[in-house]
């Protein structure tokens, strides 16, 4: 089977790696797919896709979106063809995605924090309106046991709504953390996901030395949110 690590972020948002070091990354990790998902812009997408182009990588055109204020839930979009505006309702984000024929992936979720990650309850209510593309099962965020019991449990209720079952990383790091949870498929990487026939599977773990984690920290929770206000102007 093909291995894909569909989450994985770059310098264009809290990531610590440019384009061409993720693309160098996922080639070393023996990958052969991985979708560029930063925070809120597809600046890096290009380069990734031509730097991948020679060296027989595919990278799928992503982003990481950030709904409204105070939850500022993320929704993953894959094979989008621009980027999808921030700060929108959970509703809405989901439709903007599909209307450019774009998937939805719900990222890293019932996380036990406030924002950014989907709760048990803003889901269902989302499910009562709108499908939803694929769901990470397995993925590199700390949620616990109890937590992802309760995921496993949401998704056998809600299979048919939820879509495909993946498996990500959420690289930030490169080399120091790509394919460490991955996505296992057949043939095209789209059809496996619409035809929900993908496998999220346990990659290799590395360690990551604690400096850069603390740098990263830093970057996501105040380097990036004042780039992003001063880019509003």
């Amino acid at each position: 089977m093909s291995k894909a690590d569909p989450h994985c972020h770059t310098d264009a948002s809290d990531g610590m790696v440019t384009p061409a070091e993720l693309v160098d990354a996922a080639v070393k990790a023996g990958l052969d797919l991985i979708a560029v998902t930063d925070h809120d812009t597809m600046a890096s997408v290009k380069e990734a896709q031509d730097r991948a182009e020679a060296v027989g990588l595919t990278v799928v055109a992503g982003q990481e979106v950030t709904t409204r204020w105070p939850a500022q839930t993320h929704v993953m979009g894959w094979f989008l063809k621009e980027p999808v505006e921030r700060g929108m309702s959970l509703e809405d984000t989901v439709a903007a995605i599909h209307d450019q024929d774009g998937l939805v992936i719900i990222p890293h979720p019932f996380m036990p924090v406030y924002f950014g990650s989907i709760q048990p309850g803003m889901l269902r209510r989302l499910l009562e309106r709108h499908r939803v593309d694929g769901i990470e099962m397995l993925s590199t965020v700390p949620v616990g046991a109890a937590r992802r019991k309760l995921l496993h449990e949401f998704f056998d209720a809600n299979r048919e709504r939820l879509g495909a079952p993946i498996g990500a990383s959420d690289c930030h790091f490169g080399t120091g953390d790509i394919g460490r949870a991955l996505t296992s498929y057949e043939g095209d990487f789209r059809t496996a996901v619409t035809e929900r026939t993908t496998k999220p599977t346990l990659g290799v773990r590395r360690r990551i030395p604690p400096g850069i984690v603390l740098r990263q920290q830093w970057r996501a929770l105040v380097d990036l949110p004042l780039r992003r206000r001063r880019e509003r102007g």
